[in-house]
């Protein structure tokens, strides 16, 4: 089968896949309840921690922790000048996020959702590959590395679009802004500089004692990264649950 056969195949074989029911253990609110945003509150929450044991029949697995294959943060216009690529990683702790607040405008017409949470100890635990300089410091090597965000402050604004499939409407996420705010960012990349005993733990303690700056200059790429997989978990979902079943009119 050719390309072009493929792709029309695949589309066609989405556009009359059958739509799925939500789980019934996940709480459900209306676009007509004056109180949607505390109702959204806890049904985000709720679902968060339902997420941690995986969706199959959506093709979510357990988001804790949560599995990237592959990520890779662009160098930054400051004091950031590497590349850095990881591989295998896992973030852990999602599912222990606190919703503090939701703001929303969910009607028949127009889909944007505001998330502010609390995530008191996030890391992720991957593999790196780094080479460049971090300030007017050489930094270059290859192993595995943790880095933890503690006391983190998140925000996520949604925003969707509609569609029509079979008779029914369904909304798709177009847009997912990630900011983070951590109160404090340590790293730790094992091997560095091939495993060097004194250059490895200066540079580390360097980064650290510098997590601020460093942050300010590459936090946004991170956001983009991670706002990418979050937009791609959310959507497979939403494509496949009608507007009306996942917001109740």
């Amino acid at each position: 089968m050719n390309l072009i056969a493929w792709s029309l195949f695949a589309i066609i074989a989405f556009c009359v896949a059958p739509a799925l029911q939500l789980p019934p253990d996940f709480q459900r609110c209306r676009r007509s309840d004056p109180n949607i945003n505390e109702c959204l509150k806890s049904a985000i929450e709720r679902a968060v921690h339902i997420m941690s044991r995986g969706l199959p029949k959506f093709k979510i697995e357990s988001i804790e922790p949560l599995k990237v294959s592959s990520m890779t943060i662009e160098e930054g216009i400051g004091m950031v000048r590497v590349i850095q690529n990881y591989k295998n990683c896992k973030i852990f702790n999602i599912a222990s996020a606190t919703v503090t607040n939701v703001s929303s405008t969910i009607t028949d017409a127009v889909f944007q959702l505001n998330i502010s949470a609390f995530l008191e100890d996030v890391y992720m635990a991957s593999q790196y590959k780094l080479n460049g300089r971090v300030s007017m410091l050489s930094i270059m090597g290859e192993g595995d590395c943790t880095i933890k965000l503690k006391n983190e402050k998140a925000n996520l604004h949604l925003i969707g679009e509609f569609t029509e499939r079979n008779g029914k409407r369904y909304v798709e996420i177009e847009e997912l802004k990630l900011k983070l705010d951590p109160e404090k960012v340590e790293m730790d990349f094992k091997n560095l500089f091939n495993g060097d005993p004194n250059l490895g733990p200066q540079i580390n303690t360097i980064m650290n004692e510098n997590w601020r700056q460093i942050f300010n200059d590459v936090g946004h790429a991170y956001e983009a990264a991670l706002g990418d997989i979050f937009k791609n978990i959310a959507n497979r979902i939403f494509k496949r649950i009608p507007y009306d079943e996942l917001f109740l009119p």
